[in-house]
């Protein structure tokens, strides 16, 4: 069996040189890189296995975060072919060994899965005929138990419809007594609403009787106010009346009474005239019969005679009086009139 041998620092460095001058420069991400993964692998002891190659590269790419991700899979990739091209016969061995390995494994794992299936296909087919045993069995318990449930729901069924029967029947009654008793209600409601129309129509009635009686009672009154107005406006027509008459009279008694005196005064006054004059003629007549030429006086008349006269006059004329009374009379004849 060949022998793997771990790559040596001087190995990793020329790989990863190798990769980084593959285009003819170093950029400086990479330079900063390869120093810090240098010191990493100085700093390591004893051989570099693929494992520690991997931590270091991991550490390094820790500290240089300015390299790429695609690069540094690039870089691990470059030393793990240095790494496949020096031990390409022990690697080739050893995926031999482990393809045997693994051939020898599926092998084992195919009888114990053979041995596996068998044991499941005897482990099912007895579960099957447990299974068909407990569904017999069950199908068995089922069928009775069906059975069991088919008489007990035609029983059921019986009862339900002897209960529905019944229902019906206490339906079909309750129907009866409440149509009954919703007719007895119409009709007791028919009857009350008759009885409240016919109230309602006694009161309208009665109202309206009120109404006529207290319209005909109000027109009495307004009547008996009438008759009583006319009543009392005849009275004071008649009252005016008489008072006109009684003035009229008083008026005429006056203007009577007025023109006796008048005509007393005048009768007076013609008299005093007729004195006078006789006494006047009796002067003349003696003065005639006086001897010689006495001288004759002749006394003068009062020269307030004719004003006297004409005062007497005024104050002895019914006129005013009259034409007082003519007025009056009108003002009352006008208001017995308006009072009509």
């Amino acid at each position: 069996m060949e022998t793997v041998e771990e790559l040596n620092l001087t190995e990793i460095l020329t790989a990863l040189q190798d990769f980084m001058t593959r285009d003819g420069a170093i950029s400086t991400e990479q330079r900063s890189f390869y120093q810090t993964f240098r010191q990493h692998l100085n700093t390591h002891e004893g051989v570099f296995r693929l494992e520690d190659i991997e931590r270091l590269l991991a550490a390094a790419k820790t500290e240089v975060p300015e390299i790429s991700e695609e690069e540094f899979v690039d870089m691990g990739e470059a030393i793990l072919t240095r790494y496949r091209v020096k031990n390409a016969d022990a690697i080739n061995e050893r995926i031999r060994l482990a393809a045997e390995e693994e051939a020898r494994k599926r092998a084992l794992a195919e009888a114990e899965r053979a041995a596996r299936e068998e044991e499941e296909r005897l482990r099912a087919e007895e579960e099957e005929r447990l299974r068909l045993e407990e569904e017999a069995r069950l199908r068995a318990e089922e069928e009775a138990r069906q059975a069991e449930e088919a008489e007990r729901l035609r029983l059921e069924e019986e009862e339900r419809q002897r209960q529905a029967e019944e229902a019906e029947r206490l339906r079909l009654e309750e129907e009866a007594r409440l149509r009954a008793e919703e007719e007895a209600r119409l009709a007791e409601e028919a009857r009350l609403a008759e009885e409240a129309r016919q109230a309602e129509e006694a009161e309208r009635l009665r109202l309206e009787e009120e109404e006529r009686q207290r319209q005909a009672e109000e027109a009495r009154l307004a009547e008996e106010a009438r008759l009583a107005e006319e009543a009392r406006l005849a009275e004071e027509a008649r009252l005016a009346e008489e008072a006109r008459l009684a003035e009229e009279a008083r008026l005429a008694e006056e203007a009577r009474l007025a023109e006796e005196a008048r005509l007393a005064e005048e009768a007076r006054l013609q008299a005093e005239l007729e004195a006078e004059a006789a006494a006047k003629q009796a002067y003349w007549e003696a003065q005639e019969n006086l001897p010689g030429d006495e001288a004759k006086i002749v006394p003068d008349l009062p020269s307030n005679a004719e004003a006297l006269a004409t005062e007497n006059a005024s104050k002895s004329s019914p006129l005013p009086k009259l034409i007082a009374g003519a007025v009056l009379v009108v003002v009352l004849g006008a208001l017995v009139a308006m009072l009509l």
